[in-house]
């Protein structure tokens, strides 16, 4: 691992590590809150090409204002092509459940990222889970199911949308993981601008069909899209990955069970949307199991 290192030299880095990991966190916390007003004026395929290209600018930029490659090394580039198409996808399915569920709801269901990253990385890299892990993955599945079983009355598709942000779960940990090899070796910048690059092209050509605005986007839905593109995307991704890339992707995911507070705490201040009683019992649970599952490790 990168920060092994002893001494004042090496807590340092870790904490700076850390503190990516935690900014990522927090944009994309509020990334929910922020799809939910930019599809005031914006349709679903076009708020993704339009995040993820404005995103690929950005860090494309800093690439060229660093004087580095703009590609990620040979081998890797096979791979985080891969990468960008999944992270389309991703951000799609996760844009399209926020119409038929709330972000609160959404922000909740996301903390169980770190159950699935821990699980593939038991099942494919061979990283052994103690018995407290276990515990803690039937806890935060059990929340989840909890949170799932009882859906407001005035979402009748909230089923169908949060089973869309779970399935988001198993996508994010698919980039999480395929990208930590990539980082190592190319680098967290330019593995983030080229797959974000990649995830611009099946969302711009179905943009092409359903069309990208309605028919007047407000000043606050184009805010929202700004955010989503320069924030949530090009700041967030690179910090995560750079992150990731240090400390690796168990402790990277970790972060994320912060997320549902900083979703929480948005709603309440830009969508007033409620919170129930269910979501007040199974969210601390699926907290509670993460917990485990970190301390386990």
């Amino acid at each position: 691992m990168i920060l092994a290192g002893e001494g004042t030299e090496g807590s340092a880095a870790r904490w700076r590590s850390y503190a990516k990991a935690l900014l990522a966190t927090v944009l994309w916390g509020l990334s929910f809150v922020a799809v939910r007003i930019a599809l005031e004026g914006v349709r679903p395929f076009g708020l993704v090409w339009m995040r993820n290209a404005l995103g690929a600018l950005i860090l494309f930029g800093v690439v060229h204002a660093r004087r580095e490659p703009a590609w990620p090394e040979r081998g890797d580039r096979l791979r985080c092509t891969w990468i960008g198409l999944i992270l389309g996808v991703h951000l799609l399915v996760q844009t399209l459940a926020l119409e038929y569920t709330t972000a609160v709801r959404a922000g909740w269901i996301v903390a169980f990222i770190p159950v699935v990253v821990a699980l593939f990385s038991a099942l494919l890299l061979g990283r052994r889970l103690r018995a407290p892990a276990w515990l803690g993955i039937a806890l935060a599945t059990g929340g989840v199911l909890a949170l799932f079983s009882v859906r407001p009355a005035e979402l009748a598709r909230a089923g169908r949308g949060d089973l869309m942000v779970l399935s988001t779960c198993f996508l994010w940990a698919s980039v999480t993981l395929l990208s930590f090899a990539p980082m190592r070796r190319s680098g967290a910048l330019r593995v983030t601008a080229w797959s974000m690059a990649v995830a611009i092209v099946p969302n711009l050509l179905a943009a092409a069909f359903d069309g990208t605005l309605h028919a007047s986007p407000s000043a606050r839905s184009l805010a929202a899209v700004l955010f989503l593109g320069a924030g949530a995307s090009a700041i967030a991704m690179w910090a995560f990955n750079s992150a990731v890339a240090e400390i690796g992707p168990e402790r990277g995911a970790a972060f994320q069970y912060v997320q549902p507070f900083v979703t929480l705490a948005g709603s309440a201040v830009l969508l007033d949307e409620p919170m129930t009683r269910t979501m007040l019992l199974s969210g601390p649970v699926v907290l509670l199991g993460v917990w485990l599952i970190q301390r386990a490790r």
